[in-house]
């Protein structure tokens, strides 16, 4: 493919290639000292093409996904190339005041292509197909360790991402109960957000004695876990499996969703976020 028209390489990667087939040519690519001063601006334009379609047509329903992507799609739109004295391709743009490798900035562009083609294939899970955290989670009841949880929602903002990675795993040490009852948590019954889920035998195991311990009165201490620096003013939990079909095995998680999170502080930190989210899925 090497040998042809710049402008139908372009096309060839944005209508036939996923996030990381365009990664991966990029770097075969630039490998070629011939080829440093031109490749980038073929796929410059390939991922403009890729997030145009995901932006118009894969998520044009959902206002601040297609407004994140148009935003990353201009910043990439009105990026250029050089070659440091080194001959290394560098990558800047005066639009958003950044100069980077552009293999890392060809790379976390990739990861969020990679990242939403994967969540328009899980659309057909009717509680919600967008991943927004993976880890593990201890419980200071002694029930054990969620080695490798997912929380899922039909929801997605760019803060969400980012405020889960803080409040779940940089924040906390453990799930527990309030210190006071169930409705400490603003409209409980009425916030679900989402779903904790697990998918192996240990996993398994390990929620089945949390799901035994809890309560399904909302008035009940007892019927909620929150993670430990939330004990007196929880505003996100997981309870029982009350909100969706009982097919569906894990805990529904509440949270009303505000994180009052900067979005251009988060945005800078999506490639980050998702690439984090990326390799557990593949854990």
């Amino acid at each position: 493919m090497i040998g042809l028209p710049d402008g139908l390489q372009s096309s060839i990667l944005a209508n036939y290639c996923d996030g990381k087939s365009i990664a991966l040519f990029f770097e075969a690519a630039a490998s070629s000292r011939p080829l440093r001063g031109v490749i980038f601006d073929v796929i410059r334009d390939a991922l403009v093409g890729r997030y145009l379609h995901l932006s118009q047509t894969c998520y044009r329903t959902h206002d601040e996904i297609r407004d994140v992507l148009d935003i990353i799609r201009e910043e990439i739109r009105k990026s250029r190339a050089m070659l440091s004295s080194d001959g290394t391709i560098m990558c800047y743009n005066d639009l958003t005041e950044f100069s980077d490798m552009a293999s890392k900035r060809i790379s976390d562009w990739c990861a969020i292509i990679e990242y939403f083609d994967a969540m328009k294939f899980q659309a057909s899970d009717n509680h919600g197909y967008f991943t927004l955290w993976i880890g593990s989670l201890e419980m200071q009841s002694g029930f054990g360790r969620l080695r490798n949880a997912s929380i899922s929602s039909a929801y997605w903002s760019v803060t969400a991402m980012d405020f889960l990675y803080n409040e779940l795993e940089l924040n906390n040490h453990y799930l527990m109960h309030p210190a006071s009852d169930g409705t400490v948590l603003v409209s409980a019954t009425e916030s679900y957000f989402g779903m904790l889920q697990v998918e192996s035998e240990n996993d398994e195991k390990v929620l089945d004695r949390i799901e035994y311990s809890l309560s399904n009165d909302p008035s009940s201490s007892r019927f909620i876990l929150v993670p430990s620096q939330m004990e007196y003013e929880p505003t996100m939990g997981f309870c029982r499996n009350q909100y969706f079909p009982s097919t569906q095995r894990g805990l529904a998680f509440l949270w009303d969703g505000q994180d009052d999170g900067d979005f251009e502080d988060t945005l800078s930190k999506l490639a980050e976020n998702i690439k984090r989210v990326l390799l557990r899925m593949k854990s």
